[in-house]
């Protein structure tokens, strides 16, 4: 037998994990996945063979594509253990909501082929903007600690992977058609080349839309995918991926439980248009936005693009090195009329608000459409190395990124019949103006955030690899230059009113670094067992919005003292101790985990305004236990299940003034149900498949100090396919129909006001939380034939 000995580098970083914590931090590319079949011999499509020293599950493409084709990433996961997912529409396509663990989608890191894509501000994920299902290949889910490569520097939890499939070998022309209820209409078309010499690739369009599930309005989407690749021989190759989005969406209300009580479950926002009075120069006109928002107004327009060169390249027998560079482009935000006074002084911001209803004066408070926009440009590159060393894997890396964040709220003029000059507010003709010429802005905000990491890692097989040891160390470290330019943020209109707002111009620069020694260990008891233990420490830094309003004294136009930024960074030490259990039935795993959160970050956020308040609710524990398993197929059926209990406990009160405090100590934090469950049943004989799928949802807590809860519950899916018997007809190839039913008994329940943010309310007595309606049944058709 080979004797193997630890490398100096496997000993020096041991040695730093016994001098501290340990951490675990397991690239991705080092854990092993075997897909049975296609995916679908194992799990109804919900399992692989994983063997990484952590908890990780994995949606496969077996289970994407039984699933209605618009839904999206977040409504994908939702099965997996821990995972606690909605969204406020049946189709997917205006967002949604998702917890892992507790941990809210910004807490952790989101990857597209390796490219990060959480916000660069607040660390906000927004599936409806990502890849189209029908080109991905499978999702994953890493539920306590984050790879030691991964790009992120705002996950205190796991991350989420999502990985698209390449061309195909041969030449092909694939077309999907898909209609349902609420004028649900989804065309996609996807060509591949084929293998021309040592290149292939694809390109795909898909244009989705579907009317509101309640109240007025309408969703829709534009999206392009494609992926180039060319072979370069002895294991190296290049690749191009690209993604295009472009959406429009109409917003759904949240509301108070007591206003849903009073208005109705359907209750939305208002169908009546406010009008503009009669201009009268000389005198004041006040006009009104309304005390619900007009539904036409309160609308989402956003476009993003992603661009994944690679250069993946084995330059020797023994060593690998990637250069990955990605580029993000993001435009767009939430619109809501408002109404704005017009103004004409020295001491107003640039001079104040010239007229806007053409009377001439500058008398009248007038109602305009505006929208908390933003333009991201993050160009970023990871490099990683990759040398096998006797029974050792080294691997290491740097990474680098630099996003310019720009957000604005600007406005313009809407007349008495809706039309709106400018929907995007990014033409500078349509704009409402400063005295001065420049456009009005009530938020001006320009953050520059540069992320940092750099990593080694040692993968060590002994015991003819029964026992796999993975020290890992990285050193993360971010950089938020913030800057806000003078503008009419809240009850900014004047120097008399600059203390706490946006009124004068400031710059704030702040740095969040960590070093995180990991370790992960997994041990084959048997060729059937395996048991596995991981460590992982992870960071958060505060939202780049924690710097506004930070003016706390001022003289005339200059500011005398600031505010310290209100939040220091989320820390969270992540323990996974587990065993896995195959056999020819199936797969199954039971494994226990511990959060250690310091100075957890909360939210107050509203995603119409697009602000949020932060703060730091101290120190919590989450502690629970994950189950899930599923079946190998028998006579045609197959099942998956999966449970989850957790218990996330804040440790102190928080402070509600210099001696008092709320009552928050032992609470469960907010949205996070102590019980999840799933279930999915498949039967497939021959060209048919109908799969039947079941989540339950525990009570939720909505506020820090547990006094409004909404209620449990469980939603059944339908999922249906026929692989039609017309091959070879009119040109058809592989023609499939699939009928998809969501909320299949048409259950009425609740969703927290989550969105893509960490947003808590401290106490029903300080600010009653918000809720959305969960959408009743919806039923749709795909007809998908390949040429």
């Amino acid at each position: 037998m080979r004797t193997y000995t630890l490398k100096p580098l496997t000993l020096a970083i041991i040695a730093m994990l016994a001098s501290g914590q340990l951490h675990a931090q397991q690239t991705s590319e080092l854990s092993k996945i075997t897909v049975t079949g296609e995916g679908d011999k194992l799990g109804t499509g919900l399992l692989v063979d994983e063997d990484s020293p952590k908890a990780k599950s994995t949606v496969t493409k077996a289970q994407l594509d039984k699933t209605r084709s618009s839904s999206n990433a977040f409504q994908d996961l939702n099965l997996l253990p821990g995972v606690n997912a909605s969204s406020t529409d049946p189709t997917g396509m205006s967002g949604g909501n998702l917890r892992v663990r507790g941990f809210n989608s910004d807490q952790m890191g989101f990857t597209v082929d390796g490219a990060p894509v959480n916000d660069s501000g607040n660390f906000a994920v927004y599936p409806q903007e990502l890849t189209d299902k029908e080109n991905m290949c499978d999702l994953f889910v890493t539920q306590g600690g984050t790879d030691a490569e991964a790009p992120h520097v705002g996950a205190s939890g796991g991350n989420i992977g999502m990985n698209s499939c390449g061309p195909t070998k041969e030449m092909r022309l694939r077309v999907a058609q898909s209609f349902g209820q609420l004028d649900y209409l989804r065309s996609y078309v996807r060509v591949d080349t084929g293998e021309i010499g040592k290149f292939k690739g694809y390109l795909s369009y898909s244009k989705s839309s579907v009317d509101k599930w309640k109240g007025e309005g309408e969703n829709n989407r534009q999206h392009i995918d494609s992926k180039l690749e060319y072979d370069l021989g002895k294991g190296s190759r290049l690749s191009m991926g690209m993604l295009a989005n472009e959406l429009m969406n109409h917003n759904y209300r949240s509301m108070t439980l007591a206003e849903i009580e009073a208005e109705g479950y359907k209750a939305d926002y208002s169908g009546d248009m406010p009008k503009h009075v009669t201009p009268v120069n000389g005198t004041a006109q006040t006009e009104s936005a309304g005390s619900v928002n007009y539904y036409d107004y309160a609308r989402n327009p956003f476009k993003n693009y992603l661009l994944t060169p690679k250069a993946n390249l084995q330059v020797g027998e023994r060593t690998r090195l990637d250069i990955e560079p990605y580029y993000w482009y993001g435009y767009g935000g939430s619109t809501y009329p408002t109404t704005i006074t017009e103004s004409k002084s020295s001491s107003n911001v640039h001079g104040g608000v010239s007229d806007i209803n053409g009377d001439t004066d500058v008398r009248d408070r007038v109602l305009v459409l505006t929208g908390s926009m933003t333009e991201t440009n993050r160009p970023g590159i990871n490099v990683k190395a990759t040398h096998d060393l006797d029974n050792h894997k080294i691997t290491t890396g740097l990474w680098f990124e630099r996003a310019r964040h720009r957000q604005t709220r600007p406005a313009t003029y809407v007349d008495n019949s809706g039309t709106v000059l400018d929907w995007w507010l990014d033409d500078s003709d349509a704009l409402i103006k400063y005295q001065d010429g420049n456009p009005y802005q009530a938020r001006d905000w320009l953050t520059i955030s540069t992320g940092k990491s750099a990593f080694l890692q040692d993968t060590i097989d002994l015991m003819d690899s029964r026992l796999q040891i993975t020290p890992s160390v990285t050193y993360k470290v971010l950089q938020r230059d913030f800057r806000n330019f003078s503008n009419n943020g809240t009850a900014s209109t004047s120097a008399t009113s600059a203390a706490g707002n946006g009124y004068l111009d400031y710059r704030v620069v702040e740095k969040y670094q960590q070093v995180q020694p990991g370790l992960g260990t997994s041990f084959n008891i048997t060729d059937k067992v395996q048991t596995f233990f991981g460590v992982a420490n992870n960071f958060r830094a505060p939202s780049n919005s924690d710097y506004a309003n930070l003016i706390r004294t001022y003289s005339g136009n200059t500011i005398t003292s600031m505010y310290d930024v209100p939040v220091k960074q989320e820390k969270s030490t992540n323990y996974d101790l587990g065993t896995r259990f195959k056999g020819d039935w199936g797969k199954a795993s039971v494994t226990a985990f511990f959060v250690d959160f310091r100075d957890r970050i909360a939210s107050s956020y509203d995603p119409t305004q697009g602000y949020s308040h932060s703060w730091n609710v101290g120190d919590s524990t989450t502690h629970g236990l994950e189950l899930e398993g599923g079946s190998a197929p028998y006579h045609g059926f197959s099942v998956y299940g999966s449970f989850s209990y957790t218990l996330s406990k804040m440790k102190e009160n928080m402070p509600s003034g210099s001696t008092t405090y709320y009552a928050t100590a032992g609470k469960q934090f907010p949205d996070t149900p102590k019980y999840l469950a799933s279930l999915s049943l498949q039967y497939a004989y021959g060209p048919y498949m109908a799969n039947l799928a079941a989540k339950y949802t525990g009570e939720r807590y909505l506020t820090l100090v547990n006094d409004v809860s909404i209620p449990s519950y469980t939603l059944l899916d339908l999922n249906t396919a026929w692989s039609m018997p017309f091959n070879g007809v009119w040109g058809f190839k592989n023609p499939t129909l699939r009928f998809n039913i969501s909320n299949l008994t048409n259950k009425k329940y609740y969703v927290a006001n989550a969105g893509s943010g960490s947003n808590v309310t401290i106490s029903n007595d300080v600010a009653a939380p918000k809720v959305y309606t969960g959408a009743g049944r919806f039923a749709s058709m795909t007809f998908q034939v390949d040429y």
